[in-house]
């Protein structure tokens, strides 16, 4: 046999896929040897004009979609010395990215000859199985049944691949109409359930458009941030307020992109998040902070002059000046640099007010300082100062005043710290235990240690349905009591996550000291008792490095360590791989 034709089918198995999948048409036409003929599916597709065959194919083969080919099956037959046949049948899909809907099953015979000594194409037969049903009365009907079964099958992928999208999102999901009031296309359970709603009630409430949902005074300003964004590109965010089902008013922020559907038409993809409890805390900031602007402008406790030149600086305390109508109190710190007085201002602060009056000329920033009367303690003061220069440009005089502030300082610490709690078990949420994680694990792996425990009440359920949710609640303070309580030999934290889950995290705990914690924790709970019922744990653990080296994928090794505890019996410690220190 004529050793070219061991590679035959090799050669045809590429031809196809370099006409199908790699759309290169001029690689297919250069195979053709002289005098090449060929018969397509299709009926004007039988044709000996090789040139006119070349032709048409350049023509219209860019215009079919771009294809798959798989399930091959190729033979070689009728082998002579200077020619052989390869017939075969594969399978066609389109892509599908390409938006259409399309398979077969294609049959094809491939002329093959020695030309020159390379493999050449005389011709080629390609048919579809199908083609010979055209003319049936069942065809239409055995054609449309496979097209569907297709289209069956990639609606569920795409629905799959969008229910595992939101079931992984806090938050809910929209697509919308172009143009205003945005009508509703989709709504997702979620976004209904966020707000208390079914699907059905939501479109009700909102009159099928996104305008519906806004509370209306909010909606200018929604819609106005809509516009401003759209007139810069594609996508947008705003934040509004939603009246929920049971009449409280949830923040929402509101963010999403326009994208062009498969008919053409514009829509607006959005994703939803409940930012209520994020509003609020700003809210309270922003109060609290305002009430101690109105105080900082109608009192001015300290005013100041620091002379360059002399190394002199001057305090003038107001509200000091006594009945009689004395003047203010002046304090003054000759060689304030080049003494023991400096140390009034933190030496980094101190730095930081120099740099910034040298670029700026003027700041405004809170420095540590220590107040006349307070002792050796540290205050947090607000200052204002400006440097005054002379002609030449030269520094000479910086004047302002300062406050003190600690006590504001502390109130917005409170509140931030009340924003980053629980606000039953007062333990850390679950975002400010994320990021407290994220921040020691870097020097966890430095020393190789870490540990990250997720425990749960066992059969908490059962005492919110036996004693009420009251009950409830007075064992989560409780429990995390006995989890705050038990940390106290560690350096690490507790948070609670939702429900009656807890995350422990041990920054110096290595794997048996991970596993004492669990135990100690087990025994702890066990002095708890809910109308004489003895209260247990479940725990799981994972180690940091062995199991994760972020907080996302150690909290998923813990909680199925987790579950592998209540499979066992609950009221145990299970670490995560099933290891056993």
């Amino acid at each position: 046999m004529n050793p070219l034709f061991d590679k035959a089918i090799a050669y045809v198995s590429e031809t196809v896929r370099l006409f199908y999948s790699g759309k290169d048409v001029e690689r297919v036409v250069g195979r053709f040897a002289d005098g090449f003929s060929w018969i397509g599916a299709g009926e004007v597709e039988f044709s000996t004009d090789s040139e006119g065959i070349v032709s048409y194919l350049q023509e219209r083969a860019p215009l079919a979609p771009p294809c798959e080919v798989s399930d091959e099956d190729f033979r070689l037959v009728n082998v002579g010395e200077r020619s052989c046949t390869v017939m075969g049948r594969y399978r066609v899909r389109t892509s599908a990215d390409s938006g259409l809907v399309l398979e077969e099953r294609q049959r094809c015979s491939y002329e093959l000859v020695d030309e020159g000594g390379e493999l050449r194409i005389g011709h080629v037969h390609v048919s579809n199985p199908y083609q010979a049903m055209k003319d049936e009365e069942y065809f239409p009907f055995e054609a449309g049944r496979q097209s569907y079964e297709y289209l069956q099958q990639l609606v569920r992928e795409k629905t799959e691949t969008i229910d595992l999208i939101t079931a992984n999102i806090a938050g809910g999901l929209k697509v919308s109409e172009d143009g205003e009031p945005y009508r509703l296309v989709y709504v997702n359970e979620g976004l209904a359930r966020m707000l208390g709603y079914t699907t059905e009630e939501f479109m009700s409430m909102s009159g099928g458009t996104v305008s519906g949902i806004v509370h209306p005074p909010d909606l200018d300003q929604a819609l106005a941030d809509v516009r401003r964004c759209f007139a810069q590109g594609s996508s947008y965010e705003t934040e509004y307020r939603v009246r929920k089902k049971n009449g409280e008013l949830a923040w929402i922020m509101d963010s999403g992109r326009k994208m062009k559907a498969v008919d053409g038409s514009v829509k607006i993809s959005s994703l939803l998040m409940d930012i209520t409890s994020r509003k609020r805390a700003e809210q309270a900031l922003l109060l609290e902070q305002e009430r101690y602007r109105i105080a900082l402008r109608s009192v001015t406790d300290v005013l100041f002059e620091y002379d360059v030149e002399q190394d002199a600086l001057i305090e003038f305390e107001r509200g000091a000046a006594t009945a009689d109508g004395a003047p203010p109190e002046e304090r003054r710190y000759p060689r304030y640099t080049a003494s023991a007085e400096s140390g009034r201002i933190h030496p980094d602060d101190f730095r930081r007010l120099s740099e910034a009056l040298r670029d700026d000329g003027s700041t405004t920033m809170e420095v540590h300082h220590r107040v006349a009367g307070s002792g050796d303690a540290w205050r947090w003061v607000r200052m204002h100062a400006r440097m005054l220069r002379d002609a030449e440009g030269r520094p000479v005089r910086t004047i302002g005043s300062w406050k003190d502030v600690t006590e504001e300082r502390r109130r917005i610490e409170q509140l931030v710290d009340q924003a980053r709690r629980d606000p039953l078990t007062k333990l850390l949420n679950q975002g400010a235990a994320a990021e407290l994680v994220a921040q020691q694990l870097p020097a966890c792996a430095e020393r190789g240690t870490g540990a990250l425990l997720v425990a749960d009440i066992d059969d908490f359920k059962a005492v919110n349905d036996t004693y009420g949710h009251l009950a409830g609640d007075d064992l989560l303070v409780g429990a995390a009591g006995v989890l705050a309580e038990g940390l106290r030999s560690e350096e690490g934290f507790a948070a609670r996550i939702g429900g009656d889950e807890f995350v422990l995290f041990l920054p110096h705990a290595d794997a048996d000291r991970a596993r004492k914690a669990g135990e100690r924790l087990g025994r702890a709970a066990s002095a708890l008792q809910v109308s004489g019922r003895q209260v247990t744990l479940s725990v799981g653990v994972a180690l940091a490095g062995a199991d994760g080296d972020d907080y996302e994928h150690l909290f998923a090794a813990a909680d199925r360590a987790l579950y592998d505890a209540k499979r066992e019996g609950k009221d145990c410690t299970r670490f995560a791989g099933g290891r056993r220190p």
